[in-house]
C-alpha cells in the first residue's frame, strides 16, 4: 500500500493503483492536458472509498509506502487508467515516463 499526497491531503491505496495514476499524471502533464478521475482508496478504518482527483500539468503528487494489513487491488481501474494513458500517449505523442 502507498499513501498519495495531493492538494494538501492524502489517501491510501494499492501499489498497482498508485503506479497507474502516476503514469496517467505524467502523460497528462507531458501532453498539457487535464482529466478528472475517481481513484479507489481506503479510509482510516480500512473501508473501501473513492477519491476524486483532477490530474493536470500542474498536479504535484507524491507517494510513500504505508504498512497495511491488506493490499487494495482493483484490476479494472488499473486497466481503464492504463488504456487512457495509452490513448493519450498515442494521440499526443508523449512518453508518460521520459526519464525511464
Amino acid at each position: 500500500m502507498k499513501r498519495v499526497r495531493y492538494a494538501g491531503g492524502s489517501f491510501d491505496t494499492g501499489d498497482s493503483i498508485v503506479n497507474a495514476v502516476m503514469r496517467f499524471a505524467a502523460a497528462n502533464a507531458n501532453a498539457e492536458r487535464s482529466a478528472e478521475i475517481e481513484v479507489p482508496a481506503v479510509d482510516l478504518e480500512g473501508n473501501r472509498i473513492t477519491v476524486g482527483m483532477v490530474i493536470g500539468p500542474a498536479s504535484q503528487l507524491f507517494y510513500e509506502p504505508v504498512v497495511s494489513a491488506e493490499e487494495l487491488d482493483d484490476t479494472e481501474f488499473v486497466a481503464r487508467i492504463d488504456a487512457l494513458t495509452a490513448r493519450l500517449v498515442s494521440s499526443a505523442g508523449v512518453n508518460p515516463s521520459p526519464a525511464g
